[in-house]
């Protein structure tokens, strides 16, 4: 008869290990918050686009779409992460791999000037970035489900995350504050390629996972995954759900050129933005483990749907230049934080605990790049709009904006997904 550890020796390894990867979720997510092209490079990278290339908003905005491309092709990196092993693994070679592919990217950003190049090393850094991102969410979700930790590993998760993007906004501020365009955006590619490094190695250390080979068997168990993907009826309402509420005109590159051309706000001072807005995600985390993670889907939906909706119209009380314009941003930054991750959070709970087995790496990657493709297609149509239909003004804008999330709360009786609890 086969040696089994006794009952508490095993939960004991299983906690050990739990915490391992409490750890490891934390730190890496930590250091995608810093690689990823939203992270420390964002503001040294738009204060190049628009002072260095002249772009105005649509060009801004035009020229970083194609980096959503290696977002929107999550399902991708799912696909091959559960079904093909690499050195005998389904997840941590690939994530060697893939971030040693980031490191590569930024060391070539670093070197270069040229607007063609510029972007093309930007794209190997998204591919890398956002294929690692896929594979961390899939151990999470196997492993969260596994010990019963989903909402505990995905406010670690995005805890981590948010810390980063306190760093990388005051950080990214200052580089782009302190030394001139191209100084700043090379000297934050530098940095930046520490943390695909520490992904790599931590990642390789702390996973613990058996080799496995493509045999007939694991290829039968993953198609079954796959088939009971698009079989699920929870699923395919979460990425409906998603699109509508991601599918509003987004005004993130044009309010960046407000801040900077209207309000005369400093870069220094516009990267604090940055970072009182991580502060109060970070506040909305905890809120939402703490309140209303045990409240009902519909609750959670409609909740976020009104209060990001009213974050969204605040913003028209702020645009004009008044004596008190930047306390009023510091105010607006705090709370759209707030809201934005609790909504943020209330979807991605319930898309962790849709994902069937032996699919996990592709079934959130595609919940994710619906959010990141449609995410990109309103800043894109929202950059438009404001150039081509409201001359430049920016009110109808947010009104619009606005208006397109409150519109979520009529599609709400038509999806299956309010009527789900999320069951703790």
């Amino acid at each position: 008869m086969e040696n089994t550890p006794p009952l508490a020796s095993q939960e004991s390894i299983n906690s050990s290990y739990v915490n391992h990867l409490i750890f490891l979720f934390g730190i890496v997510y930590f250091a995608q918050g810093i690689a990823q092209s939203g992270g420390l490079i964002s503001l040294p990278l738009n204060y190049y686009l628009k002072e260095v290339m002249q772009l105005n908003e649509v060009g801004a905005t035009n020229y970083l779409t194609i980096l959503t491309i290696p977002w929107a092709i999550k399902p991708l990196y799912g696909l091959v992460s559960d079904f093909i092993s690499l050195f005998g693994y389904r997840r941590k070679s690939w994530l060697l791999v893939l971030n040693i592919l980031t490191c590569i990217g930024y060391l070539w950003l670093a070197e270069i000037a040229d607007g063609d190049q510029l972007i093309m090393a930007l794209l190997l850094t998204a591919i890398g970035t956002a294929a690692s991102d896929v594979i961390i969410d899939a151990l999470m979700v196997e492993n969260g489900r596994k010990f019963n930790m989903i909402v505990q590993f995905q406010a670690v998760q995005w805890f981590w995350f948010y810390v980063a993007q306190i760093v990388t906004s005051i950080l990214g501020g200052w580089l782009a504050e302190m030394a001139d365009p191209n100084t700043g955006l090379r000297t934050a590619a530098i940095i930046t390629m520490v943390a695909p490094a520490i992904i790599a190695i931590l990642s390789w250390l702390i996973v613990k996972e058996e080799k496995t080979t493509m045999d007939l068997v694991s290829l039968k168990a993953t198609v079954t995954g796959l088939r009971e993907t698009f079989q699920s009826r929870l699923l395919w309402a979460t990425m409906l759900f998603l699109i509508l509420w991601n599918f509003s005109p987004g005004f993130g590159i044009p309010i960046y050129y407000h801040m900077t051309d209207t309000l005369k706000f400093s870069q220094s001072f516009i990267g604090h933005l940055g970072a009182i807005g991580s502060t109060g995600s970070i506040l909305g985390a905890w809120l939402y483990g703490k309140y209303i993670s045990n409240r009902s889907i519909d609750f959670q939906l409609v909740f976020s749907i009104i209060t990001s909706a009213l974050s969204t119209f605040s913003y028209l009380g702020a645009i004009t230049p008044t004596p008190y314009s930047g306390e009023l941003f510091i105010a607006l930054s705090f709370f759209f934080g707030i809201t934005s991750m609790i909504a943020l959070l209330a979807i991605l709970t319930l898309a962790g605990k849709a994902c069937p087995e032996r699919a996990e790496g592709f079934t959130f990657a595609v919940l994710m790049s619906v959010i990141n493709g449609f995410a990109q297609l309103s800043a894109v149509m929202g950059s438009w709009m404001l150039v081509n239909w409201f001359e430049g003004y920016l009110p109808p804008l947010i009104i619009l904006s606005g208006a397109a999330t409150l519109f979520c709360l009529f599609l709400l009786p038509n999806l299956e997904v309010k009527r789900v609890e999320v069951s703790q």
